[in-house]
């Protein structure tokens, strides 16, 4: 004789997981459809920003030698900036996307000079000056988001110091052929145990928690070194430099060794 209950149970669970079965099917053909959409509007943000950077070349060609010329220049940089975002984004939706990428042979020192030019006003805005030292005429097989590597390093450097401050950007070039890049800034107080982590995504630390940003710079420079076969490594001195606002300051580095 059959156990009703066991019967119930069985035809409940079977309930279960057809319904289960009905939901994983919609949100497959919903991930589909947001897929499709985010497809489409990478796809017309690449052909704005094809036209951007085509624009402002002919704008910085007519305006040169007029002050406005300086203006020009930097739309256009950005504009090269976003189609790197882009690149990056393709990376991340779809990691075989990178087999198509086509590298570009790119000079190490003339893509921080780039980035430096892109955010001059921002480092202006903050009262900051950022300053490239020493020389490096190596030069990288590169893809299109390496761009992003200098930004994103000069850019957090700009975001954290107190006003009057430089951020500097030191090139070595050994007898061995290895070039390191050295940023040093200063910044909110980072602990030992912190520092093991500020390359993770989405890692804000205790003394920056109230300020602007989502921990994505540090990783993102992260990801794009692994692709290039670039070292990075963080470092913050362990004395307090200044308090301001009841944050703790300190002496900053991030160093980038390649070769």
């Amino acid at each position: 004789m059959k156990n009703p209950y066991k019967t119930n149970k069985v035809e409940s669970l079977k309930k279960t997981m057809l319904e289960l079965k009905k939901e994983i099917y919609q949100l497959k053909n919903e991930k589909k459809d947001v897929l499709d959409v985010l497809n489409s509007t990478l796809h017309e943000v690449r052909r704005f920003s094809a036209q951007l950077s085509k624009f402002s070349e002919r704008l910085c060609r007519e305006t040169e030698g007029l002050p406005i010329n300086q203006t020009a220049t930097s739309i256009y940089f950005t504009a090269g900036m976003i189609s790197s975002r882009l690149a990056y984004t393709d990376i991340e939706l779809n990691p075989r996307a990178i087999e198509n990428q086509t590298t570009i042979r790119s000079g190490i020192f003339k893509k921080f000079d780039k980035a430096r030019r892109i955010l001059a006003e921002e480092a202006r805005n903050n009262d900051v000056t950022i300053t490239l030292d020493g020389e490096c005429f190596v030069e990288i097989e590169a893809l299109p988001i390496f761009e992003l590597l200098p930004f994103v390093l000069i850019e957090n450097a700009i975001k954290y110091p107190p006003k009057n401050q430089n951020i500097s950007v030191k090139f070595d070039h050994t007898k061995i052929g290895k070039v390191i890049v050295t940023i040093s800034s200063i910044g909110p107080y980072i602990s030992k145990g912190e520092i093991l982590n500020v390359f993770d995504k989405g890692f804000r630390g205790k003394s920056v928690e109230n300020m602007p940003g989502q921990g994505l710079g540090l990783f993102l420079a992260k990801q794009v070194c692994d692709f290039h076969d670039f070292r990075i490594k963080a470092e913050s001195d362990q004395r307090t430099i200044c308090k301001i606002n009841n944050i703790d300051y300190s002496n900053f580095k991030i160093s980038l060794e390649y070769g």
